[in-house]
């Protein structure tokens, strides 16, 4: 009985193997349409655009946040950004950029939004290469969020991909890995110091969080440079503020 029993079981296991070969054999054009355009269209697109959001976001981290600063000094060559400023001596300066992440994200957009227009239309010709009817594939759009840890970029791309099947694509979206949003709060953090009390004790910061590494520069006209660096991961961001401003020849302006 024994052996009957285990020659049962071997015949119904034979039997479903079988059966899921031939259904994956006559599935697999299709399987593997749609796992294979689930991932490549993002890799193709994270490829494509990548390399100009990093570009974009060394440059705005030099700049305090903006591409083209209204209102900076210009230090080792770098237009900074005055994020709180005052023309006058002796008084504490006026915020010039309260929301300065959601700042620094519409600036990258802005930076990168060509781009992914660009890798919009090279990745449209790149399926039609391959043999696919593709409509849509026009018009992109893009937007960044810095978050902890992180920065997100979404490229919405309404596109239609048939070839044997049809598949639908709108979000691509991929990360890049990065302190940013830390050296951004940090760097919101100081200029509230600055606002409020004309100077800020940048070594406290650093006591607080080893990672984190805070040069402070007094220029000859009362400006401060700051930069907030990651020790870690090495980015920075440089962003200068006028506050509290003493003339030269009072021993605080120099």
């Amino acid at each position: 009985m024994r052996k009957r029993g285990q020659t049962a079981v071997f015949i119904i296991v034979a039997v479903v193997i079988v059966v899921l070969g031939i259904l994956i054999y006559l599935l697999y054009p299709k399987i593997s349409t749609v796992f294979g355009m689930d991932a490549e269209p993002n890799s193709f697109m994270k490829t494509c655009v990548e390399p100009t959001v990093k570009e974009g976001v060394e440059l705005l981290s030099k700049q305090g946040g903006c591409l083209n600063p209204e209102g900076y000094v210009l230090h080792n060559g770098n237009m900074v950004k005055y994020l709180c400023y005052i023309s006058s001596y002796y008084v504490p300066c006026y915020v010039q950029q309260p929301m300065i992440r959601a700042h620094f994200e519409q600036e990258l957009e802005q930076m990168i939004q060509n781009k992914a227009d660009e890798c919009a239309g090279d990745l449209k010709e790149y399926y039609e290469d391959r043999g696919y009817d593709v409509s849509g594939g026009t018009n992109a759009e893009a937007s960044v969020s810095v978050v902890p840890n992180r920065i997100n970029i979404v490229v919405n791309i309404p596109m239609t991909l048939t070839k044997d099947t049809t598949q639908r694509f709108e979000d691509f979206k991929f990360s890049i890995p990065s302190k940013l949003y830390s050296l951004l709060m940090t760097a919101l953090s100081i200029i509230d110091f600055e606002s409020t009390y004309g100077d800020s004790e940048t070594t406290l910061y650093m006591q607080y969080y080893p990672d984190l590494k805070i040069r402070k520069t007094k220029l000859i006209d009362g400006s401060t440079v700051y930069t907030v660096g990651d020790v870690n991961s090495e980015e920075s961001f440089t962003f200068a503020s006028r506050s509290l401003a003493w003339p030269p020849g009072y021993g605080f302006g120099g």
